[in-house]
Formats: structure tokens, C-alpha cells, sequence
């Protein structure tokens, strides 16, 4: 009884993120799972918080055999490559589990349970295999108003309301069938008092920042975004790269051409201040090749307007590209940005020499260069935030590069190797939070979507249609404010470890027993 409901509980929570979309169910279905870890045995609470985390990241995780079975072109090789992928993650969800059944049954153990889960969830974003994708609040997007406490907390912050609350409903109901009504009442009339006030500031914060960026002013730029709808999972020829480059190259000349009168009254020019590329779009090394710099350079000054171009950036001191953002400006100058935090296995492979079965996954044969800075590009009074593909996943990167003066955050993508699938729009989903968190514009550009502006209140203001070509443009107000999360970073993952040591040693004076 108790496995099928873990079972249910996980397969539910998976449908909370697209395709399906059922963001809702993130509110309710885990309730199962904080609950039954508590109180067991440590090896029951493993097994619990390890298939619980499977199955939801199978659910979630399927847009993986389609870039396995790109890369190996065997179907039974995605399967059980998604299988491991799954079954290493789910790891992380095991030690939540120890942790979690080393806690009562009681509000305190709920506490340190939702404490537990956050933390487990900000360890996966650690070490050279980081990976953080699908974790709980990302499922909430679709209704930003709830992630509003973000700009306080982050996203491990809001991991950890949604993992409290979820742990509260399931033991109101505990109590309820304990024959406790009255705890139960206090219990739930005590959450619904925390958790509306909570939301009562964010709707006031929602119409505090949408408000402000209603207002145009002479500070309101306009951002471009060219969406070529380029397949950049698979290599060209430098004949047929010839023709897709000058098509873009159209694209770029038509964006530039876009004008707003309102801008008159405040002599601004009528063209957008910016227009932005996808990353790795231009796929010959730069600056090294010289036609390809050139020719960037040169539509900058043609267009009169900075490009945000991504591209291969090459050094003669080290032979390894990097992931790169190049920024052209209109008098010629040029600006670059690498890539931080790579895509483990799919841009290096860590420790290598010791994992040469990988190989047959169809990892990435040689690894990036990573970059080791994270500072804004500046283009006017734009400075921007290059936040490069899978970055966006991450929190620190985009914080570091407002930390370091960004108002704008650009992220350049390429969901190109995922083709069809949900990843396009999990993948949207993380710039939510980003925008939030830093109370920053997020300008987002994809080969072949999803590209879209995302305000700093999370809302979606503007999107491109996938798999077509499009241009989209949209005004920005370059943001300076320093949230609480910019300040203090992942503090609450340091309240939840506390609470998580709280509940633990409580419970071990207690004798180990439950009590409510």
C-alpha cells in the first residue's frame, strides 16, 4: 500500500512540469513522500526517498532519450541511459530519505524534513556533475505569483515552502485520523494564516514591479530577439553554412529595422538598443577564424545596433574553445563572455580516464574550455548578464553576474538537441525564477525555441512560436535593485540544514519515538 502510494505520489508530481504542465499537483502530490519517510528505519527511508526520486525524474526526464538516441542512434541505449541518469539523481533523494526518517512525526519533524529536502536538492547543483533539472519550484512558472518569495530566498528558499507545505497538509490529514480534530484545525489554521501572508506579499510585489515597468521612460530599451529556426544539433559544411548565416544575417537587418515613435519624445533612436542570437550559432572559433569575426563585426556597424552573437571562442594559450557570448558593438569594437558552469557530459567529461564506458552514451569526444569570471558585457547603459544555455538551471550564475552589475540578464540557448520534446519549455521555465530572484529582465534566444522576454516578476511578456523563424522584440527597464537573494545567496539552505539538526537531535533525546 505504502510503495503504490509513494509510486502515485512521484508519477503525479512529474505531470506537475510540461509536457503536461499540471503545476497544481507540485501543491499536493509530494505530501506522500514527506510524510512516509519520516519515522522509519534509515535503510527504509533510503529505499523510499530513492524510488520516489526515480520515478519523478523519469516522468519528468523522458526529453533524455531523444538526445541520447541522437547522439548513439540505438533506442535501448536512451533507455538506459536515462534509467542511470534517473537512478544517480534519485541518490540525492535517498539521502533526503536517511535524513528525514531520522525525524518524528511531528510538526518539528516536518520542519526539519522540508529543511532535508531543500538542502538535498541544493547539494545536486555541486560538484563536477551538478545537474539540477526538475526540481520542485521550477514546476511553478506557469504561476509566478507564487514564486514571488524567491527575491528573498531563491529557488532552494521556495524548495523548501513547497516541501513544508506539503509536509503540513499530510500531517493535518495524520491528525485528523489520529482522532486529533482540534490539533488538525490549529494545525491548518496555522498554515493557511503563514502561507496567505506570504501570499498577500507577493501579489503586492508582483504589482509593485509590474507597475514599475508599465512606465516608459528615457531608461527603456528595446531588445531584439533573432529566432532562425536552425537545427544546430548536427554540423554544416562551410557551403551550406555559407547561405544559413546570410539568411540570419536578413533576420538581423530586418530586426534593426524595427522602430517605436515613443522613443522620439526622449531622443532615443527608433531602433532596439540590442538584438541577441543564440548560442553557438556562428560555429567556426572566434577570433581565430577571421572572416567569421569580420563578418559580425561588420553587421554591427551596417545595422548601427550591438549583436549578442554566440559562438566558439578560441585563445592561443589554450587549444580548447570555449561556450561563448561575443558582444559587436555599432563602432566596431567587440566584447566576449565564456561560459562558467559546462554541461557535464555533454560539453566535458569529468574525470574521464576513470569513466571510458561513458562513451557508449555518446558523451562530447573532447572537453570546453571553461570560463572562470563572471562579469557583465556593456553596450550603451546596457550591461549584460551572459547567462549560456544550461546555465540558466543554475542560481549562482545568474546572481553572480548581477552581483557583478548586470541590469539585464541574457541567456543564449540551444535546445536544438532535444528536438520536439518538453525540454524546450522546462528549459523556458528556470528563467522564471532567474528574472524573480534578481529582479532582472531575462531576455531569452533559442535556434529553434522557445525565445521569449520573461519581466521581473516572472510573467512571460513575449514568446516566439517554436520551430519557426521569428523575430520578437520588447522593451526592457534595465534593473539595478539588489534583492535579498542577490545579498545573502542561499541562506535559507543554511535554515533548513539547521532545522534538519534540530529535528534530528530532538527526536534522538526523545528516545526516537513520534510524538505529536
Amino acid at each position: 500500500m505504502q510503495v503504490g502510494l509513494l509510486c502515485a505520489s512521484a508519477f503525479l508530481s512529474g505531470l506537475a512540469h510540461p509536457p503536461v504542465g499540471a503545476w497544481i499537483l507540485i501543491l499536493s502530490a509530494p505530501a506522500a513522500l514527506v510524510w512516509l519517510v519520516l519515522a522509519q528505519r534509515a535503510r527504509v527511508g533510503f529505499v523510499y526517498g530513492w524510488l520516489w526520486s526515480f520515478i519523478y525524474y523519469l516522468t519528468l526526464g523522458h526529453p533524455l532519450l531523444y538526445l541520447i538516441e541522437l547522439q548513439t542512434g540505438s533506442v535501448a541505449l536512451s533507455v538506459v541511459g536515462l534509467a542511470l541518469a534517473a537512478g544517480l539523481s534519485a541518490l540525492f533523494g535517498g539521502l533526503f530519505g536517511v535524513l528525514a526518517s531520522q525525524m518524528g512525526r511531528t510538526l518539528l519533524g516536518v520542519l526539519g524534513a522540508a529543511g532535508a529536502w531543500a538542502f538535498t536538492q541544493y547539494l545536486r547543483g555541486l560538484g563536477p556533475f551538478a545537474f539540477v533539472w526538475g526540481h520542485w519550484s521550477v514546476a511553478l512558472a506557469p504561476a509566478p505569483l507564487l514564486l514571488q518569495p524567491a527575491e528573498l530566498i531563491g529557488a532552494w528558499g521556495v524548495e523548501y515552502l513547497i516541501a513544508l507545505w506539503n509536509g503540513l497538509l499530510a500531517y493535518g490529514v495524520w491528525l485528523v485520523r489520529q482522532g486529533r480534530a482540534r490539533a488538525a484545525a490549529g494545525v491548518l489554521a496555522a498554515t493557511a494564516l503563514g502561507f496567505g501572508s506570504v501570499l498577500a506579499w507577493s501579489y503586492t510585489q508582483y504589482g509593485a514591479w509590474a507597475l514599475i515597468d508599465a512606465r516608459r521612460s528615457e531608461r527603456t530599451r528595446i531588445v531584439a530577439l533573432v529566432q532562425p529556426n536552425v537545427n544546430l544539433a548536427r554540423a554544416y559544411t562551410p557551403d551550406e553554412w555559407t547561405p544559413i548565416r546570410e539568411r540570419i544575417a536578413d533576420q538581423v537587418r530586418r530586426a534593426s529595422a524595427l522602430s517605436a515613435d515613443w522613443r522620439k519624445p526622449f531622443n532615443l533612436p527608433p531602433r532596439p538598443d540590442l538584438i541577441v542570437l543564440p548560442e553557438v550559432i556562428e560555429p567556426y572559433p572566434m577570433p581565430e577564424n577571421r572572416p567569421a569575426l569580420r563578418f559580425w563585426r561588420t553587421l554591427a556597424m551596417e545595422t548601427r545596433t550591438a549583436l549578442l552573437v554566440g559562438g566558439y571562442g578560441a585563445t592561443n594559450a589554450d587549444t580548447r574553445p570555449a561556450n561563448t557570448m561575443f558582444l559587436f558593438l555599432p563602432g566596431g569594437a567587440w566584447q566576449s563572455h565564456d561560459k562558467v558552469q559546462l554541461v557535464p557530459l555533454g560539453e566535458h567529461v569529468p574525470y574521464r580516464e576513470w569513466l571510458p564506458f561513458l562513451r557508449v552514451f555518446g558523451v562530447v569526444e573532447g572537453d570546453l574550455r571553461a570560463g572562470d569570471t563572471l562579469q557583465p558585457l556593456q553596450a550603451g547603459d546596457l550591461r549584460i548578464g551572459a547567462v549560456i544555455c544550461m546555465e540558466s538551471t543554475y542560481p549562482w550564475i545568474a546572481r553572480g553576474l548581477a552581483n557583478a552589475g548586470a541590469n539585464l540578464l541574457v541567456v543564449g540557448s540551444n535546445e536544438s538537441w532535444f528536438g520536439r520534446t518538453a525540454a524546450l519549455e522546462q528549459h523556458l521555465a528556470f528563467c522564471v525564477l532567474r528574472a524573480i530572484e534578481t529582479r532582472r529582465w531575462v531576455a531569452r534566444c533559442a535556434p529553434e525555441g522557445v525565445s521569449a522576454f520573461i519581466a521581473p516578476t516572472g510573467a512571460i511578456h513575449a514568446r516566439a512560436p517554436a520551430f519557426t523563424e521569428s523575430i520578437i522584440d520588447h522593451t526592457v527597464r534595465p534593473h539595478t535593485t539588489r534583492t535579498l537573494y542577490l545579498r545573502w545567496g542561499d541562506w535559507m539552505v543554511g535554515v533548513g540544514i539547521a532545522l534538519t539538526a534540530l529535528a534530528l537531535v530532538w527526536r534522538q533525546k526523545a528516545g526516537g519515538q513520534a510524538i505529536g
